[in-house]
């Protein structure tokens, strides 16, 4: 199956045929209009320079046994939204639904297995606005072998990759989407099998992760020290 290529001016789809990717240009039939496939393929090549300022909201530490670790925190504007209205929600169906049988001592099951789903959902918001709040995500690259945390504190997912001398970084259009456009995401290629991560993450951040992934795997071993794991974080 072939992939699809889209024109970024009238959302088209563009053929292979029509697609130069030596000179990288792509030409869309439908407005006439020509663009860089790079764009049109979703992939954004790689600079060293993005190593030269570290974003905001993100560290990075040195350490001659762990290597390098890149750690990301930002909290999210959609707090102020989440805060005030799980505390309004929760709190009115929580006491509506269990504080009531609390006080009064008296258990309903009906009632209290009609409230799952708003206990459910109290678990599921608190979780996000802890995430939105205390979370992290955390690189650490080290001798040709990289992981990827995303969680709180030592709690969350963790996936683990690997690098060598001819391990190619890029950034590439993923599955994830906002406002219905794709996010870019950071691609660790061996051969063909890929690592991908970091879709959520600021554009200015993902490229100096990619950016320093790319100056890592110039002073990596000629071969991965370990097999690696495909996946997507």
């Amino acid at each position: 199956m072939q992939p699809e290529y889209i024109c970024p001016f009238c959302r088209s789809p563009i053929g292979m045929n029509d697609v130069n990717v030596s000179t990288d240009i792509a030409l869309c039939r439908t407005c006439g209009k020509t663009s860089s496939f790079a764009l049109v393929s979703g992939n954004a090549s790689v600079s060293l320079e993005a190593i030269d300022r570290i974003p905001m909201h993100m560290q990075v530490a040195r350490d001659p046994v762990l290597g390098k670790t890149i750690t990301y925190r930002k909290k999210s504007a959609i707090l102020l939204f989440l805060i005030p209205f799980t505390a309004f929600w929760s709190g009115m169906s929580m006491w509506g639904i269990y504080g009531t049988q609390l006080a009064s001592g008296h258990f309903d099951l009906g009632k209290s297995l009609f409230g799952l789903p708003f206990l459910i959902g109290t678990v599921i918001l608190v979780s996000v606005i802890l995430f939105l709040l205390l979370g992290k995500w955390q690189i650490r690259l080290h001798r040709g072998e990289g992981e990827v945390f995303l969680g709180i504190g030592p709690l969350g997912w963790t996936r683990r990759f690997t690098y060598n001398r001819e391990t190619r970084i890029a950034l590439r259009n993923s599955s994830v989407r906002s406002n219905n456009t794709p996010l870019q995401a950071i691609v660790v290629q061996n051969g063909d099998d890929e690592f991908m991560f970091g879709a959520t993450l600021t554009q200015e951040a993902k490229q100096f992760i990619a950016a320093t992934l790319l100056q890592e795997t110039q002073t990596a071993p000629l071969n991965s020290p370990s097999p690696f794991s495909t996946g997507f974080i």
